[in-house]
Parts: structure tokens; C-alpha cells; sequence
């Protein structure tokens, strides 16, 4: 049995098209903020890029409370930008 059963092949396949604006996704980490500036810190002596975000995430337990969650995407290379994006 394969890993892919029933699976569109072409769905799978992408087009060098797809990856000329982006660099390559190496990995994603979800952590807090002291943990994400290590991150960037060590990407940066790597010369890999990043992209940060951060979002609030509603306790399931308690509709009160939230836990702040900072999400990094280490990436190949830092991502161009042309202009004044």
C-alpha cells in the first residue's frame, strides 16, 4: 500500500513557476518570543532568512484567556523585495 492512495498525482506536482517568488521553506516553529529572537538571531548567522508572526489563540479551557503563540519560518534565503513594498 502506498503512502499517497488516492492522491491526484497533479495536485502533488509543482511548477518551477510556483518557487520564483519565495525562497524554499526549511522548517516552521511555533514558540514564544524570547525563544523566537534566537531564532532570528542564529538564522541571521546562517545567512537564512525568516518570516515572524504572532497571533492569539483562545484557551480551550477557559474562554477568558489567551496564549500569545509566535510563529517562524526559517527559510533558504532572505526574501527579495523590489521596491518600496
Amino acid at each position: 500500500m502506498s503512502t499517497d492512495e488516492g492522491l491526484e498525482l497533479d495536485t502533488l506536482l509543482l511548477s518551477e513557476e510556483d518557487f520564483e517568488d519565495e525562497p524554499r521553506l526549511i522548517a516552521t516553529h511555533l514558540c514564544g518570543p524570547d525563544d523566537a529572537l534566537e531564532m532570528v538571531k542564529a538564522a541571521q548567522l546562517l545567512g537564512l532568512g525568516v518570516r515572524l508572526a504572532n497571533r492569539i489563540r483562545p484557551d480551550e479551557d477557559d474562554t477568558e484567556t489567551a496564549t500569545e503563540e509566535w510563529i517562524l519560518d526559517i527559510l533558504e534565503t532572505p526574501p527579495v523585495v523590489e521596491g518600496d513594498e
